[in-house]
């Protein structure tokens, strides 16, 4: 059971805050409102939020042009819809600042959560916020499961929950890891932890409040793909493994710390 959500503190440097988008008129009001509530207030001067849009068609961008009217450290990138992985891939590179954070823009993890993450800043170049009481459907969580104590297998590392959008991260460590990654396009997250690991950069994992999605399903994996992507995800560790046990060990490797 997780404590309430800690107060927040006070961070070195400014943060991008990181989220793609793509036709989430229903709820992304009340996602960008609850984390300027809950977080962007209380960031450095410099901050931002950045947004990549995937082309919605369903209001969203309007929603997102008048936020923008009185939001001046939201920015929105306007984007045909390419997938999730160049989508993320964009914001990456997009962001500004020395602290980078990336989840998602449906709602579903609790934006007062970052604070958790944030309290590790001095201690790791990658704070990892795992779902804690995961809320999705039944399926995803079974595949998740799989992919998790797969990854675990091949890898060796000790993450419950690999694939997560809810990090916090060191720019200079994304800008050093993104290039290499390739091979799990949905998934690029994941591959970005795990060769973030292989690399030796420090990894800590912890336990983030997972909330029911309100509405519409997934649209980084939705249904009508999911089986297909699942073995595409598993063959993408397959290559992964093969490429980093021909490459060896990009550096001394430091322990990554999980925290339940």
């Amino acid at each position: 059971m997780l404590t309430s959500p800690p107060v927040p503190i006070r961070l070195p440097q400014p943060v991008s805050l990181l989220m793609p988008v793509c036709n989430e008129a229903d709820v992304i009001r009340q996602v960008i409102e609850e984390w300027d509530r809950d977080v962007v207030r209380h960031l450095p001067d410099g901050s931002e939020l950045v947004l990549d849009d995937g082309d919605s068609t369903d209001g969203t961008l309007q929603i997102l042009d008048e936020l923008c009217g009185r939001l001046p450290y939201l920015r929105v990138i306007r984007s045909r819809r390419d997938g999730f992985a160049a989508s993320a891939r964009r914001l990456y590179q997009a962001a500004r600042c020395p602290l980078v954070f990336f989840t998602d823009s449906d709602g579903q993890y609790v934006a007062a959560e970052f604070w958790r993450l944030a309290a590790h800043v001095g201690e790791a170049d990658l704070i990892h916020g795992a779902k804690a009481h995961r809320q999705d459907p039944a399926f995803r969580r079974a595949a998740s499961w799989a992919f998790n104590r797969l990854a675990r297998r091949y890898f060796g590392v000790m993450i419950a929950d690999i694939n997560s959008a809810f990090r916090l991260m060191r720019r200079e460590m994304v800008d050093a890891v993104l290039p290499a990654v390739r091979h799990m396009p949905t998934l690029l997250n994941a591959e970005l932890l795990l060769r973030a690991i292989h690399c030796g950069y420090v990894v800590r994992e912890v336990a983030v409040g997972h909330r029911p999605r309100e509405h519409g399903g997934s649209r980084g994996l939705p249904a009508r793909r999911f089986l297909n992507d699942c073995l595409r995800a598993h063959q993408g560790l397959a290559r992964l493994r093969r490429e980093l046990r021909a490459s060896g060990p990009a550096r001394p490797p430091a322990k990554s710390v999980a925290s339940p």
